[in-house]
């Protein structure tokens, strides 16, 4: 079958590998649609963002990579014949499962488990040949993992599942409230969908964001502020609709060192900076930045609710994956959609999706 194949550090191939045999807890789907997601970016460019973001530390990601975890398709295989029934559903993959067995999965918390394996991810399989992935025509799943599709959320659209769980983490971590103000800081597939979660939970939103077309969108998806500009202006909006008492939280997507100091002078007093993208580097805070019980923390993921929380709340139309769709490619373009997506600020794009 045909897949994407990050052979190494900037070497990214749609390349014939073996066809995948579904184990007996799986079922093979056959991919519809998968999106590009930043994390893909980072791997093309010899990151691992999985162990920079959840576990703190850079280890190496292993060569000959399928990537894609934001995908959704039908499943045409099972692994046992206890789950032949599922033949010819459409499903959304929530694309990780972890040990079960640590003090984190125990914990309900198995976004942090360190023994994860992570669809298109490095994580979880080591000496694999190919892990499985999104970007391919083919990708065998856990079953509890492949979650019945409902009609009015397409394929494209449930390829922004993976994304809308994990901005139902954050801005459960930011714990937002009705009627808190909250600023946006980055408004690509992430910052919008925490954008619109935000919206369901009572919140009023300020979206920041250098490009004016994702403002555009920002504005149509129900922020009732959109700054282009960077800096004093997007204080003096903060000030404007708060009256100078601050933002109850910040979901910072953009990660870059400089962007957290300048969010925190953002929160107010008992208010939280969430970040939801960590870059490689170090942050100078003052510590009277932390004054007020004003809290700087990181969303990593989701839990495995979240991801159902996510379906029905794009289900119901509270959160719409459209509007953030700007390019498709059929998967033998690959190499043009990564540089679509990469070179947003010309392209345009925010969420890019894969064909297979």
């Amino acid at each position: 079958m045909r897949a994407v194949v990050l052979r190494e550090p900037g070497r990214l191939e749609v390349a014939e590998i073996p066809e995948p045999a579904p184990e007996g807890d799986q079922v093979l789907v056959r991919v519809r649609a998968c999106g590009i997601c930043g994390s893909d970016l980072r791997y093309l460019h010899g990151e691992n963002p999985w162990s920079q973001h959840t576990l703190g530390v850079r280890l190496p990601s292993p060569r000959n990579m399928v990537l894609g975890h934001e995908f959704a398709g039908e499943v045409v295989g099972a692994g046992s014949s206890e789950l032949e029934a599922r033949v010819g559903e459409r499903v959304a993959v929530l694309a990780y499962r972890g040990c079960g067995r640590c003090l984190f999965c125990r914990r309900g918390q198995p976004n942090l488990c360190a023994d994860t394996a992570h669809i298109g991810h490095g994580a979880g399989w080591r000496g694999a040949s190919y892990n499985p992935g999104g970007m391919a025509e083919l990708c065998p799943v856990w079953s509890e993992m492949a979650y019945p599709l409902p009609e009015e959320i397409s394929f494209d659209e449930a390829s922004l599942l993976d994304g809308t769980a994990v901005a139902v983490h954050a801005v459960t971590r930011a714990e937002v409230g009705a009627g808190d103000w909250v600023v946006v800081l980055g408004c690509g597939p992430i910052g919008l969908l925490a954008l619109q979660v935000a919206r369901t939970r009572g919140a009023h939103v300020v979206a920041a964001e250098v490009a004016a077309a994702a403002l555009a969108v920002a504005a149509d998806l129900g922020a009732e502020m959109v700054v282009r500009a960077e800096g004093q202006s997007l204080r003096e909006a903060v000030d404007r609709a708060t009256g100078g008492v601050g933002a109850a939280a910040v979901l910072n997507s953009v990660g870059a060192p400089e962007s957290i100091v300048e969010a925190m002078g953002l929160v107010r007093r008992g208010g939280r900076q969430v970040l939801l993208a960590l870059e490689s580097g170090e942050v100078t805070l003052p510590l009277s930045t932390l004054a007020g019980e004003r809290v700087l923390t990181v969303s990593a993921n989701n839990t495995y609710p979240e991801f159902g929380q996510a379906l029905s709340l794009m289900a119901a139309g509270a959160v719409r994956g459209g509007p953030l769709i700007t390019h498709h490619f059929p998967l033998d373009r690959a190499a043009e959609a990564f540089e679509a997506a990469e070179r947003r600020a010309e392209t345009g794009a925010i969420k890019v999706v894969l064909h297979p």
